[in-house]
Protein backbone atom coordinates (compact mmCIF):
# COMPACT_ATOMS: atom_id res chain seq x y z
CA UNK A 1 0.00 0.00 0.00
CA UNK A 2 2.47 2.22 0.81
CA UNK A 3 4.61 1.79 -2.71
CA UNK A 4 1.04 2.37 -4.38
CA UNK A 5 1.24 5.45 -2.07
CA UNK A 6 5.05 6.51 -3.19
CA UNK A 7 3.98 5.79 -6.83
CA UNK A 8 0.67 8.18 -6.98
CA UNK A 9 2.63 10.92 -5.08
CA UNK A 10 5.52 10.64 -7.11
CA UNK A 11 3.08 10.92 -10.34
CA UNK A 12 1.84 13.97 -9.20
CA UNK A 13 4.98 15.41 -8.26
CA UNK A 14 5.98 14.70 -11.90
CA UNK A 15 2.65 16.00 -13.40
CA UNK A 16 3.44 19.27 -11.54
CA UNK A 17 6.95 19.19 -12.52
CA UNK A 18 5.62 18.85 -16.23
CA UNK A 19 2.82 21.04 -16.08
CA UNK A 20 5.65 23.68 -14.40
CA UNK A 21 7.90 22.82 -17.31
CA UNK A 22 4.95 23.35 -19.65
CA UNK A 23 4.11 26.72 -18.28
CA UNK A 24 7.76 28.40 -18.22
CA UNK A 25 7.84 26.94 -22.03
CA UNK A 26 5.18 28.68 -23.00
CA UNK A 27 6.04 31.82 -21.44
CA UNK A 28 9.36 31.84 -22.66
CA UNK A 29 7.83 31.56 -26.21
CA UNK A 30 5.43 34.33 -25.53
CA UNK A 31 8.80 36.60 -24.46
CA UNK A 32 10.46 35.68 -27.06
CA UNK A 33 7.77 36.38 -29.74
CA UNK A 34 7.06 39.63 -28.20
CA UNK A 35 10.26 41.05 -27.68
CA UNK A 36 10.72 39.77 -31.85
CA UNK A 37 7.64 41.71 -32.56
CA UNK A 38 8.61 45.10 -30.35
CA UNK A 39 12.31 45.26 -31.88
CA UNK A 40 12.03 43.92 -35.41
CA UNK A 41 8.33 44.54 -36.11
CA UNK A 42 7.05 47.84 -34.70
CA UNK A 43 4.58 48.49 -36.61
CA UNK A 44 2.40 44.84 -36.56
CA UNK A 45 3.07 45.26 -33.03
CA UNK A 46 1.27 48.25 -32.74
CA UNK A 47 -1.43 47.00 -35.56
CA UNK A 48 -1.98 43.80 -32.97
CA UNK A 49 -2.20 46.13 -29.97
CA UNK A 50 -4.73 48.31 -31.90
CA UNK A 51 -6.58 45.07 -32.59
CA UNK A 52 -6.48 43.87 -29.02
CA UNK A 53 -7.81 47.01 -27.89
CA UNK A 54 -10.27 47.48 -30.37
CA UNK A 55 -11.95 43.90 -29.73
CA UNK A 56 -11.44 44.73 -25.82
CA UNK A 57 -13.68 48.12 -26.26
CA UNK A 58 -15.75 46.31 -27.77
CA UNK A 59 -17.14 43.49 -25.81
CA UNK A 60 -16.16 45.72 -22.56
CA UNK A 61 -20.23 45.52 -21.96
CA UNK A 62 -20.56 41.67 -21.84
CA UNK A 63 -17.87 40.72 -19.06
CA UNK A 64 -16.96 42.61 -15.58
CA UNK A 65 -13.75 42.08 -16.03
CA UNK A 66 -13.11 42.75 -19.61
CA UNK A 67 -15.49 46.02 -18.56
CA UNK A 68 -12.83 47.00 -15.69
CA UNK A 69 -9.77 46.12 -18.55
CA UNK A 70 -11.48 48.41 -20.42
CA UNK A 71 -11.96 51.55 -18.43
CA UNK A 72 -8.71 53.12 -18.96
CA UNK A 73 -9.18 52.51 -22.49
CA UNK A 74 -12.14 54.29 -22.32
CA UNK A 75 -10.10 57.14 -20.41
CA UNK A 76 -8.28 57.70 -22.88
CA UNK A 77 -10.30 58.09 -25.57
CA UNK A 78 -12.97 60.15 -23.79
CA UNK A 79 -9.90 62.88 -23.03
CA UNK A 80 -8.30 62.62 -26.25
CA UNK A 81 -12.49 63.42 -27.72
CA UNK A 82 -12.14 66.63 -25.53
CA UNK A 83 -8.54 67.78 -26.80
CA UNK A 84 -9.93 67.01 -30.38
CA UNK A 85 -12.89 69.46 -29.43
CA UNK A 86 -10.81 71.72 -28.03
CA UNK A 87 -8.06 71.81 -30.90
CA UNK A 88 -10.90 72.13 -33.16
CA UNK A 89 -12.40 75.08 -31.05
CA UNK A 90 -8.69 76.82 -30.99
CA UNK A 91 -8.61 76.42 -35.26
CA UNK A 92 -11.71 77.47 -35.84
CA UNK A 93 -11.23 80.79 -32.79
CA UNK A 94 -7.32 81.37 -34.96
CA UNK A 95 -9.49 81.32 -38.72
CA UNK A 96 -11.93 83.47 -37.24
CA UNK A 97 -9.47 85.93 -35.52
CA UNK A 98 -6.80 85.77 -39.03
CA UNK A 99 -9.68 86.05 -41.41
CA UNK A 100 -11.29 89.56 -39.28
CA UNK A 101 -7.67 91.14 -39.54
CA UNK A 102 -6.83 89.93 -42.84
CA UNK A 103 -10.18 91.60 -43.60
CA UNK A 104 -9.45 94.67 -41.46
CA UNK A 105 -5.72 95.08 -42.92
CA UNK A 106 -7.51 94.80 -46.76
CA UNK A 107 -10.35 97.13 -45.74
CA UNK A 108 -7.94 99.70 -44.73
CA UNK A 109 -5.40 99.19 -47.17
CA UNK A 110 -8.08 99.65 -50.13
CA UNK A 111 -9.18 102.37 -48.35
CA UNK A 112 -6.38 104.09 -48.41
CA UNK A 113 -5.89 103.56 -52.28
CA UNK A 114 -9.82 104.70 -52.93
CA UNK A 115 -8.92 108.10 -51.27
CA UNK A 116 -5.38 108.64 -52.90
CA UNK A 117 -7.22 107.57 -56.55
CA UNK A 118 -10.31 109.68 -55.31
CA UNK A 119 -7.90 113.19 -54.31
CA UNK A 120 -5.92 112.30 -57.66
CA UNK A 121 -9.05 112.33 -59.73
CA UNK A 122 -10.26 115.19 -58.05
CA UNK A 123 -7.41 117.31 -58.65
CA UNK A 124 -7.14 115.99 -61.99
CA UNK A 125 -10.77 116.89 -62.61
CA UNK A 126 -10.18 120.42 -61.36
CA UNK A 127 -7.35 121.17 -63.44
CA UNK A 128 -9.34 119.84 -65.88
CA UNK A 129 -12.52 122.28 -65.23
CA UNK A 130 -9.86 125.05 -64.54
CA UNK A 131 -7.96 125.17 -68.02
CA UNK A 132 -11.70 124.89 -69.77
CA UNK A 133 -12.15 127.76 -67.97
CA UNK A 134 -9.37 129.37 -68.82
CA UNK A 135 -9.46 128.42 -73.02
CA UNK A 136 -13.55 130.05 -73.08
Amino acid sequence: MIELLNKLLSFILELGSSAWDLLVLVLGFVTDVLMLLHTDMPRLEGLLVGVLLAWLFTRRNKHPLLRSLSSPLKLIIDILDLVWDQCMDLIGDLWGVASSWTKKSFGWVWSKVTGVWSFAVGGLTNLRNKLRSKSE
